[in-house]
């Protein structure tokens, strides 16, 4: 099977390390952006269409995206309606902190788990949950996350 690519550092890798996922931060830059502008509005920012342009061209099969601001979920919805992907999903982030918010939190990662889990043919590895936890500790932001996921 493929990598399962990212974007944010609120992606919760470790939930996929733990049901078999290979993960690696999606941030290369193409030299430019001629299928992206195939199927994306021209105002969309760069960093969406180097999104697009990476999956468009086959270099990215299986992706995890938050819900983190528009672009993004234009990205998402242009994907969903591509067909290119093997694996596609979208993470919601909440913008506040009640209990309603924790449990639909909850909800939704227990559906990643869920969805993840169906496509790889796996099932929660709590072993594998904690080692990827561990050395995931203290990773700041995305790019302090090596090319391993990590």
């Amino acid at each position: 099977m493929n990598k399962t690519y990212y974007v944010c550092k609120y992606t919760p890798v470790e939930l996929l390390e733990a049901l078999g996922g290979e993960c690696e931060i999606l941030n290369d830059m193409p030299e430019g952006f001629d299928l992206a502008e195939q199927v994306a509005h021209p105002n969309i920012c760069g960093f969406g269409k180097a999104v697009l342009e990476a999956v468009l061209a086959g270099k990215v099969k299986e992706l995890v995206l938050v819900n983190c601001c528009d672009t993004i979920r234009s990205v998402y919805d242009i994907l969903e309606d591509s067909g290119e992907m093997d694996f596609l999903y979208m993470v919601d982030m909440l913008h506040c902190d009640t209990s309603c918010s924790r449990e639909r939190t909850a909800a939704q990662l227990k559906d990643l788990v869920r969805a993840y889990g169906e496509y790889k043919g796996t099932t929660f590895d709590k072993e594998k949950f904690l080692k990827a936890k561990k050395e995931n500790a203290g990773s700041a932001s995305c790019s302090s996350r090596s090319k391993n996921g990590k």
